[in-house]
C-alpha cells in the first residue's frame, strides 16, 4: 500500500498521484486528511483508498469503480455522482451523502445530514445511525437504508426507488407513503448488511412514491373558450385567449405549461441602433476576411480555452427537449462554422461528441446524464444555476418524451414526468459554489474551463458572486430565452429582459473592478448577427443562439415543444415524427444561417470603422426609444442610422 501524506501534499497534487497510482493498480493510504475537500475526486480505477481521518466536502466525488474507506467523518456530498464502487464512513456524514449515485454503495456508520440520497438514480445508501430531514429528496431510483430514525419529510418528491427505515418514521414527505415489505426484500437488506458486518434489525418500514401528484404526461387538448352570454362586444382585457386559459384551469386545476419563449413584448436589442453612418455596410465583398472575429473564451484562469471562429456559441438545448436527430444536426452545423455547441441537461451522446467540434457539457442539480467520463470528454463545463425563461425553477420534461433510451442516459425511470431540482442540492451560497468549481477542476485536471449559466434575476449580486467564485466565463440568459417546457405564467412574467440584463451585468463587474477577470456570454432571444454586434458593443465577449438555430433547422415556432408531437421532428422523441427530420440537410441550413451571422458581424464591424470585433463599444450605439435610453444610458436618437441599413436589408 502506497501512502500519501496531506501534511506534505496539496489535495490537487495528492489527487494527481491517486489517479496515477490507481491506474497502476496500487492501493493507497491517505494520511493527515484534516477534513480537506475533494479527496479522491475523479478517480476511475478499481482501487482501494483508505483515508485515515476525516474528509471534507465531496470525498470520492465523480468517481467510478474505486472503493473508499474513511475512518472518521465526512463533509457534504460524499460519493457525489458515483457510478460504481463503494464508500464506507466510520463516523458521521454531512448533508447530501450519496447525492445522484448511479450504482455505488455508500455505508455511513454514524448519522447522516439532510437530503441524503437526493436525486440518486441507483445503488444503495445505508446509514447505521439517524437521518436528518428530507432523506430521499427527489430520488429517481435505488434504495436508502436507515437503521435509526428517519427525520422529517422522508421521501419528499421522490419519483421512484425505495426507503427502508428500522427506527421511527418521523414524518413523510410530499407524495411519499408507507407500504408493505416483502420477505425477499428483507432478505436482500440482511444480505447487504451482513456484507458490511452490520447487525440487522428485527423489522423495517418501507416508503415509496405514492403516485398521487398531478402528472402532465397528457397535456390539455386545445379547446374553445366559453363566451359570455350577456356580453356582445369585444374586450382587449377579457379576450378569447384569457377566457380559454381560465376555462382550462377550471377543468384541470393546475397551471398550464408550454414550450418556446415569452409571448409578450419586452425591451429588446431591437430598441437600440447604431449611431454612425452605415451607408457602406456590406459594400466590401471580402469583409468576412478583413475583420478579425476569432475569439477565445474560458482561458483567463489557465484552462484550455474554447477557440471560436467568431464570438458566437450555440445555447444549451437538451437531448430530450429536442430529438436525437436535431441535436446531431446542431452539432454538425456548429462544427462546420467553427463554434461551440452545448449539450443542455440531457447528457452527451457519442454521436454528438463526434460531430461537434467543441462541446460544452451542462451539469445541473439533478445530475441528469452527468458523469465523470463525459466531463473529461468535454471542451468546457457549465454549472447550471438557472434559465432565463424560468429563473428559479428546474427543468421539465413531459412523460411522453421520456423514452427508455433517454431514461437510461439520464438514469431515471422511463415514462414519468421529469423535473429537475430548482437549485443545486450542494450549492446554498457563494462559498459552496467555490467548492463546487474546485471539484470540477479537480475532476478534469484543471484543463477544462468551468462556466456558470445564470438566468437573469438578481443580476448584480449573481454576477459579483460568479466573479468571486473564479468561473472562467458567465453565460447570462435573459427572459426572452426559450424552454422545452415551463409554466406559461413564469415564461411571460418572471425574470429580467436580455437588454437590461447585460447592462446590469457589466455595471456589476465594473463596480468591483472585475471586468477583465471574467468573460460574459449573452443569450436569451438573440436572433442574428445584428443582435450579436449590439451585444458586443454593450460589453458581451460572445453571444449564444438557441431558438434562431432551431428555426434555421426547420422549427415553425408553434410553441408546442412540450407535447412531444412536433410535426417537424425537432421537439419530439416519437420515431414517426422524428423521421421527418433530415439532420444532414438541416445541419447545412444551420451552417448557412451561422455564416450569414458571420457576414453580419463582419459587415457591421467594418462599417463602424473597425477591423476587430474587440474594438466595438457603447459609443457605437444609440437608443431608439425613451425606454431603451433609460435602461441603457445611451443617447436617445430614434432615427439614427436606420434608413441606410434598411435599404441594405439589415434590421437595426
Amino acid at each position: 500500500m502506497v501512502s500519501l501524506d496531506l501534511a506534505e501534499l496539496s489535495v490537487r497534487d495528492a489527487n494527481t498521484q491517486l489517479r496515477k497510482l490507481g491506474e497502476a493498480g496500487e492501493n493507497i493510504e491517505v494520511l493527515n486528511p484534516d477534513a480537506r475537500h475533494h479527496i479522491g475526486v475523479g478517480l476511475t480505477a478499481p482501487v482501494d483508498v483508505m483515508v485515515n481521518g476525516s474528509a471534507g466536502y465531496f470525498c470520492a466525488g465523480l468517481t467510478d469503480q474505486a472503493r473508499f474507506t474513511v475512518t472518521h467523518n465526512v463533509g457534504w456530498g460524499v460519493g457525489d455522482n458515483m457510478y460504481s464502487g463503494s464508500v464506507v464512513v466510520g463516523g458521521n456524514a454531512g448533508a447530501i451523502p450519496g447525492v445522484a449515485i448511479r450504482g455505488a454503495e455508500i455505508v455511513i456508520k454514524g448519522n447522516m445530514g439532510s437530503r441524503a440520497g437526493q436525486v440518486m438514480k441507483a445503488g444503495t445508501l445505508c446509514c447505521v445511525g439517524n437521518a436528518n430531514f428530507m432523506a430521499g429528496y427527489m430520488m429517481y431510483g435505488g434504495r436508502i437504508i436507515i437503521l435509526g430514525d428517519s427525520g422529517e419529510r422522508l421521501g419528499e418528491d421522490m419519483s421512484s426507488g425505495e426507503i427502508f427505515v428500522a427506527g421511527k418514521v418521523q414524518d413523510l414527505g410530499s407524495d411519499a407513503m408507507l407500504t408493505d415489505i416483502s420477505q425477499s426484500e428483507v432478505d436482500s437488506l440482511r444480505e447487504f448488511l451482513d456484507r458490511y458486518e452490520i447487525k440487522a434489525p428485527k423489522s423495517f418500514s418501507k416508503v415509496v412514491n405514492a403516485g398521487t401528484k398531478l402528472r402532465y404526461g397528457t397535456p390539455e387538448q386545445p379547446m374553445r373558450s366559453i363566451p359570455f352570454s350577456s356580453f356582445s362586444g369585444t374586450s382587449s382585457y377579457w379576450n378569447p385567449k384569457v377566457q380559454e386559459d381560465v376555462v382550462i384551469k377550471s377543468q384541470s386545476g393546475r397551471y398550464r405549461i408550454r414550450g418556446y419563449g415569452g409571448a409578450r413584448p419586452l425591451p429588446h436589442l431591437s430598441d437600440i441602433g447604431f449611431r454612425k453612418d452605415l451607408q457602406n455596410a456590406g459594400s466590401d465583398r471580402n469583409v468576412v476576411n478583413s475583420v478579425e472575429m476569432a475569439t477565445e473564451i474560458g482561458g483567463i484562469n489557465g484552462a484550455r480555452p474554447l477557440k471560436l471562429s467568431m464570438p458566437v456559441m450555440i445555447a444549451p438545448m437538451s437531448y430530450g427537449a429536442l430529438s436525437r436527430s436535431t441535436k446531431y444536426a446542431i452539432a454538425m452545423g456548429s462544427a462546420m462554422s467553427g463554434i461551440a455547441e452545448n449539450t443542455g441537461e440531457g447528457g452527451m451522446s457519442d454521436a454528438q461528441r463526434d460531430a461537434a467540434g467543441q462541446l460544452i457539457f451542462q451539469c445541473l442539480g439533478g445530475r441528469l446524464g452527468w458523469n465523470i467520463h463525459d466531463m473529461r470528454r468535454a471542451d468546457a463545463l457549465e454549472i447550471y444555476i438557472s434559465q432565463g425563461a424560468k429563473p428559479g425553477l428546474g427543468g421539465q420534461l413531459m412523460a411522453k418524451k421520456v423514452t427508455p433510451e433517454l431514461a437510461e442516459i439520464r438514469g431515471i425511470p422511463s415514462g414519468i414526468d421529469l423535473r429537475s431540482p430548482s437549485r443545486h442540492p450542494d450549492i446554498l451560497g457563494a462559498d459552496d459554489l467555490v467548492i463546487k468549481v474546485e471539484e470540477f477542476r479537480e475532476a478534469t485536471g484543471y484543463e477544462v474551463p468551468v462556466s456558470v449559466k445564470l438566468g437573469a434575476g438578481r443580476i448584480r449580486d449573481d454576477i459579483k458572486i460568479a466573479s468571486k467564485d473564479g468561473f472562467d466565463f458567465v453565460e447570462l440568459d435573459g427572459m426572452q430565452g426559450s424552454t422545452g417546457a415551463g409554466s406559461a405564467e413564469v415564461i411571460d412574467n418572471v425574470g429580467i429582459p436580455t437588454l437590461p440584463a447585460i447592462i446590469e451585468a457589466i455595471e456589476a463587474l465594473e463596480e468591483i473592478g472585475a471586468r477583465e477577470k471574467i468573460q460574459l456570454v449573452l443569450m436569451g432571444g438573440l436572433r442574428d448577427g445584428v443582435d450579436a454586434v449590439k451585444a458586443l458593443c454593450l460589453g458581451a465577449d460572445a453571444v449564444a443562439f438557441g431558438t434562431s438555430v432551431i428555426v434555421a433547422g426547420g422549427c415553425i415556432s408553434c410553441m408546442q415543444c412540450h407535447v412531444g408531437q412536433c410535426v417537424t421532428g425537432i421537439a419530439t422523441q416519437d420515431p414517426e415524427h422524428e423521421k421527418r427530420y433530415k439532420p444532414e440537410i438541416e445541419a447545412s441550413n444551420i451552417h448557412r444561417f451561422l455564416e450569414s451571422v458571420r457576414w453580419q458581424i463582419a459587415a457591421l464591424t467594418d462599417a463602424l470603422g473597425y477591423s476587430d470585433v474587440k474594438n466595438l463599444s457603447r459609443d457605437d450605439l444609440v437608443a431608439l426609444t425613451p425606454e431603451a435610453a433609460d435602461i441603457t444610458g445611451l443617447p436617445y436618437e430614434p432615427a439614427a442610422g436606420s434608413s441606410a441599413m434598411r435599404e441594405k436589408g439589415i434590421n437595426v
